[in-house]
């Protein structure tokens, strides 16, 4: 009688499993580090087009499609299916092929007569922002129509740092504080799918 109750006794309880393991703050900043450049690398191609004594478009003519990369490689996760991801190849390639030409345009001989230099650094970086902006919708990436609405916004603090160094100190320390937003973002995120998985 005892080997047939022993049949309906219940199995021990496996001890609850322990929180899970956080991400460490390093892996998250990798993680939006791709980010986080775009935004340095838009100030510094505004701040070093300003510094420079010679026109630079080989910045420019890099800076496009590195980040359209960075958009396919942001949208194409979401990109269902092979149509799809030939889609957002080309849709962002027409997109930053298009932003470029304009970009270049601020160059023209034509244009440099008419537009100062600190009117073409602004142009630039509200082209770069806007361009971004965009790229981000059509890739479903809110991180990258984040870095466009930074580098579109900070446009009117760019024209006042141009004549202030403390607003200067400033923008880079909204950039930080950005980007530190983007780690506690990423941290939170994936801490919170690794506790909903057990």
């Amino acid at each position: 009688m005892s080997d047939s109750t022993a049949a309906f006794e219940p199995a021990p309880a496996t001890p609850p499993a322990g929180p899970p393991a956080a991400r460490s703050w390093g892996r998250a900043a990798l993680a939006e580090a791709p980010y986080l450049l775009m935004l340095l690398a838009g100030f510094g191609g505004v701040a070093y087009t300003g510094a420079a004594e010679t026109r630079n478009l080989l910045y420019w003519q890099i800076l496009a499609p590195v980040f359209g990369l960075l958009c396919i490689a942001a949208g194409w996760n979401a990109a269902a299916g092979r149509g799809q991801r030939m889609r957002l190849i080309w849709t962002q390639a027409a997109h930053w092929i298009a932003f470029l030409v304009a970009m270049l345009m601020l160059f023209l001989p034509s244009v440099r007569g008419v537009v100062n230099d600190n009117a073409t650094e602004i142009g630039l970086l509200l082209l770069l922002g806007l361009g971004t902006f965009v790229a981000g919708v059509h890739a479903g990436s809110w991180r990258i129509i984040l870095v466009g609405a930074v580098l579109a916004l900070s446009v009117p603090g760019v024209a006042i740092a141009q004549q202030s160094a403390l607003m200067l100190v400033l923008v880079g320390g909204a950039v930080v504080l950005i980007g530190a937003a983007f780690i506690y973002a990423r941290a939170r995120v994936q801490g919170g799918a690794a506790a909903g998985g057990d």
